[in-house]
């Protein structure tokens, strides 16, 4: 059975030391499409599941329940999977699409885009992710910098992408200056809307 086969995989992850999963891609492994290109509906017309006594969305419980129930006390990161189902089941959520080491206007619309519309789920459904702030040498380091403080001050959580070409003393020091602030919980009240 796939759940049993998923349940021994992480179990396994989790035996070997690992204290961070991140499980993504799971709603294509499901349903064989991805939002992004796909029409409104999650499968095609006549596709079913095997087991028809059952709905798509309990299905997907289902297997983030088995996630977690395998994972134990390490941190799950939930990565395209359906938020409001995951709620409870992954500790962070992937919130939006990737953000860009190689497009600034993709890290806004996909990055600052998803912090903006997201945030209000962030500590009652799961931690948000607007995913990584990237640091490389083909993106303006003074725009991505805007976007690794603003999720530093979120309290969201923080990941960075740091290419080692992209390396500066002033990179370093906003990088640790972000993730300290970060680690503090960023500041209370520190991201509002301007309008």
């Amino acid at each position: 059975m796939a759940l049993e086969t998923v349940a021994a995989d992480v179990t396994r992850f989790r035996q070997w030391g690992y204290e961070l999963i991140k499980h993504d891609f799971s709603t294509y492994d499901v349903f064989g499409r991805f939002a992004a290109g796909s029409p409104a509906e999650l499968a095609p017309p006549g596709w079913s599941l095997a087991d028809r006594s059952v709905t798509s969305a309990e299905i997907l419980v289902r297997l983030y329940r088995t996630i977690a129930e395998a994972a134990g006390d390490t941190v799950v990161i939930g990565c395209n999977t359906v938020g409001h189902l995951s709620a409870g089941l992954v500790r962070v959520q992937r919130a939006g699409d990737d953000t860009s080491g190689r497009s600034w206007e993709r890290t806004r619309r996909m990055g600052v885009n998803t912090l903006a519309f997201r945030l209000a789920q962030h500590n009652r459904f799961f931690t948000v992710d607007a995913d990584c702030v990237p640091c490389t040498p083909r993106t303006d380091w003074n725009l991505n910098r805007q976007f690794l403080d603003l999720v530093a001050r979120s309290g969201t959580a923080l990941f960075v992408s740091v290419d080692p070409a992209a390396r500066t003393d002033r990179a370093d020091t906003d990088l640790a200056a972000a993730i300290g602030l970060a680690l503090d919980g960023g500041t209370p009240g520190g991201v509002e809307p301007l309008d």
